[in-house]
């Protein structure tokens, strides 16, 4: 498994970003992982983040054609991208579409097995991300290829995270390593259906990262029903997490990120949904990294 890199594709939302950004800024990140960034709209963290990333000498994937989100609709841009965009350290990644004239040498993206680009437009991408899609597997080639699945539980609503306890999150990472990828990539704690608005938070549920069977799972904390505001939530979820964390002392990367979430249990402080999605985040890659290196 020497060399396997860790490409999160993230959607661009704020949490995600800075997720990332906070990992940058603590030089806790490798070169090992490569975020893939599909930006969804025009956000002033996006520009700051990819300057910092690029000081640092971190890769990054940019989407340039972004199948979801509003901002490939916006030809005026707040925040443009074009100086960071310049720096070597960003790959343009491109969804693959018949109609597009694809760059050489750089990241292509695979959504569709009905449209699956001639072999010279393979040959010619730089990296090959591919779906865990059996007919696009199968079919396409390429010595530098991601594996692209999406382990995240498909639910609908936070409380539906009642029917899972525990969850994979990196499990196949021997199996790519084995059928000759490069790298494994997923959604991060968002999954693959992408909501504009989302939905109305009134529960709210950490997803905790630790160490199983040789790779990365989430356990996924509920508050009680009827637990009333979130504040009161996280005061509830704080102590299934510190019981659950006694009992998993050695299966868990005790990080920055981590530590910061359980400080504001010690201070009794909720620092709402955002903060604890970002850290949440932050310790899923962080965990990840750990894991393949």
């Amino acid at each position: 498994m020497s060399g396997l890199m860790y490409w999160p594709l993230l959607r661009g939302r704020q949490f995600d970003l800075l997720a990332l950004q906070l990992l940058t800024q603590e030089n806790l990140l490798t070169d090992r992982i490569v975020p893939i960034i599909e930006p969804i709209r025009d956000a002033a963290v996006l520009p700051r983040l990819l300057k910092l990333r690029n000081r640092a000498g971190l890769p990054t994937v940019m989407i340039q054609n972004p199948s979801v989100g509003t901002y490939g609709l916006d030809n005026q841009k707040r925040y443009p991208l074009t100086a960071a965009l310049a720096d070597p350290q960003i790959l343009q990644g491109w969804w693959w579409r018949p109609e597009l004239a694809v760059p050489p040498n750089q990241v292509l993206l695979l959504d569709d097995p009905q449209l699956l680009p001639p072999a010279a437009i393979i040959q010619q991408a730089r990296y090959l991300v591919v779906p865990s899609d059996p007919r696009i597997l199968h079919a396409v080639q390429h010595p530098r290829r991601i594996f692209l699945h999406d382990p995240w539980p498909r639910v609908l609503r936070t409380q539906e995270f009642g029917q899972y306890a525990d969850t994979p999150l990196l499990a196949e990472q021997h199996w790519a390593a084995a059928h000759g990828f490069v790298g494994i990539s997923d959604y991060s704690l968002s999954g693959a259906p992408y909501f504009d608005k989302g939905w109305a938070q009134g529960t709210i549920a950490l997803h905790i990262a630790y160490f199983r069977d040789g790779g990365v799972w989430l356990h996924h904390f509920l508050p009680p029903a009827a637990s009333g505001p979130q504040a009161v939530q996280f005061q509830r979820l704080q102590a299934e997490l510190r019981r659950w964390l006694a009992s998993h002392r050695h299966s868990i990367l005790w990080d920055a990120p981590l530590r910061e979430l359980l400080h504001y249990g010690d201070i009794d402080h909720y620092p709402g949904l955002g903060v604890i999605k970002k850290l949440s985040v932050a310790h899923q890659i962080l965990s990840v990294q750990h894991t393949l290196s």
